[in-house]
């Protein structure tokens, strides 16, 4: 008997997305604003297998990866002359280095995969549902409730309730390829809870993502558009949609006026809510970031004295020398490593799938979902930084769009008569 272990190669990615509170939440339990000590072990075993994937497959890696790589490893390099010429140790800010260092989980999971090839996007997913609803329901059940709603209280972080997004992208698309009604109830099972969680960086990106991946799905023709599917589609949240809006109107209005003052945050966001908050600490940045445009402060950015004050009480956010804490992933890059950083980070994955689409429209459901997910993610560090399982998507996301392409066989060529008996052939099974 034969048994199939394609099962495990979910396990690096699921590794990575050990990483978020969804998933260590089950052995550390609830934490406020803070991450457990012990999940910096996590983060050096993913950094030491992401490098050991690396050297043991490199031979499987595309050339761009290569130089990307290599470029990596340079900058690595003298930013660690760096600190020992200036503070006579190689890795002074680990805060600093590690912004760099997260960059090994894109090559780590992109190396793994282009080796042993994809994982089961359906298994992973599904792994996926299983942990996110299993922590709501244990650990934030409370926030389920229309009274959370109204007082915004959120179950689940920015970077945790992101991830419904891809699991809603991978049930939308096994609907419009399978007509499978359980994915469209899934995805609309994932919808509102998105809603609820009222991160609104997440609806914008769901916004973005939703109709990406579907014009992806059409530009490949890898699904039919029907008309009933498209019916589905739309109709049965318009209706469900209604009827839900109706009952809450009529019992609990002060949802409604929650949802309206979400929306109007979005809206102005210069003026009010977190985006203000975002907003300022931007502005109070930007001339740090004039200063330095090209390669940003590195290591003396560490020591920089904090910019960003509290509005109501005129507090640094932050004490000094702890990091300055951006919620912005471009802001963050610019400041530390100039345009030059941000360019480390995204100039290859841009090129990459500009240069895939261009080839071809042979693009599988997956590798659209991961495109629209990468899509969303360049608009959703415009709010946040981003996590360490955003870079391990990134090479998955790699990988996937590096498979061969599928190539229509030419038909075989009609067999001339022969005069001459042909031998007869045997066919061999094992």
């Amino acid at each position: 008997m034969k048994i199939n272990l394609r099962f495990l190669l979910i396990l690096p990615m699921l590794a990575v997305l050990c990483t978020n509170a969804v998933f260590w939440e089950f052995a550390f339990g609830y934490m406020v604003d803070q991450e457990p000590e012990q999940l910096k072990y996590l983060n050096y075993a993913l950094l030491a297998g992401s490098l050991a994937a690396v050297l043991l497959y490199w031979r499987y890696m595309q050339p761009l990866i290569r130089i990307w790589f290599y470029v990596w490893a340079g900058v690595v390099g003298w930013l660690m002359l760096e600190s020992y010429a200036g503070w006579d140790s190689v890795l002074v800010y680990p805060h600093v280095f590690n912004k760099f260092f997260v960059l090994l989980n894109i090559f780590g999971i992109y190396a793994f995969h282009r080796r042993f090839g994809l994982p089961s996007f359906r298994q992973l997913i599904n792994v996926l549902l299983v942990m996110m609803m299993a922590n709501l329901l244990i650990f934030h059940r409370d926030s389920l409730s229309l009274s959370a709603f109204v007082e915004n209280e959120r179950g689940f972080n920015s970077g945790s309730a992101y991830l419904f997004v891809l699991v809603a992208l991978f049930n939308l698309n096994t609907y419009m390829l399978r007509g499978s009604m359980t994915s469209l109830l899934v995805f609309f099972l994932c919808l509102p809870l998105i809603i609820f969680l009222q991160h609104r960086s997440v609806w914008i990106a769901t916004i973005i993502a939703v109709p990406l991946d579907l014009l992806l799905l059409r530009w490949a023709r890898v699904a039919r558009f029907s008309m009933s599917k498209l019916t589905l589609l739309v109709g049965l949240p318009l209706v469900l949609g209604s009827l839900g809006i109706t009952m809450i109107v009529f019992n609990s209005p002060e949802v409604v006026t929650r949802f309206e003052q979400s929306i109007d945050d979005i809206a102005n966001a210069d003026k009010q809510g977190t985006g203000s908050w975002r907003l300022k600490q931007l502005e109070s940045y930007v001339p740090l970031v004039e200063e330095r445009p090209i390669a940003g402060w590195r290591l003396e950015g560490f020591e920089v004295p904090m910019q960003f004050y509290d509005p109501s009480s005129d507090a640094p956010m932050w004490a000094d020398r702890t990091g300055h804490h951006f919620h912005n992933f471009y802001l963050d890059r610019l400041f530390y490593f100039g345009v030059l950083g941000v360019l480390l980070v995204l100039l290859v994955p841009i090129i990459s799938v500009i240069k895939r689409l261009r080839q071809s429209r042979v693009v599988t459901a997956d590798t659209a979902m991961l495109l629209a997910f990468f899509g969303s993610l360049i608009v959703f560090g415009t709010s946040y930084d981003w996590s360490t399982y955003h870079f391990g998507l990134i090479g998955l996301m790699l990988a996937a769009i590096a498979q061969p392409m599928a190539v229509t066989k030419p038909p075989a060529p009609v067999a001339q008569p022969s005069s001459r008996p042909e031998p007869e052939l045997h066919q061999l099974s094992f």
